[in-house]
């Protein structure tokens, strides 16, 4: 399994617009991310967290076997 000190979480925030990526740091692969309305349905959902998106969205990915 991947630790999370080996992932990078970027955001992006403008206007209306969203953008939620996590990632490795070796490779820059895409783990998971959220778009737009994604990004505002799993914070409200209790997915993501604002004041700690990083560690949120390591436990939602293994959550849903995304970790290996």
């Amino acid at each position: 399994m991947i630790a999370i000190s080996d992932t990078a979480l970027h955001l992006w925030f403008e206007r209306d617009r969203a953008h939620v990526e996590w990632r490795t740091k070796d490779t820059e692969e895409t783990i998971i991310e959220w778009w737009d309305d994604a990004v505002h349905h799993a914070i409200e959902d209790g997915f993501l967290h604002p004041r700690d998106f990083h560690t949120s969205a390591y436990h939602y990915a293994v959550s849903v076997g995304l970790m290996r």
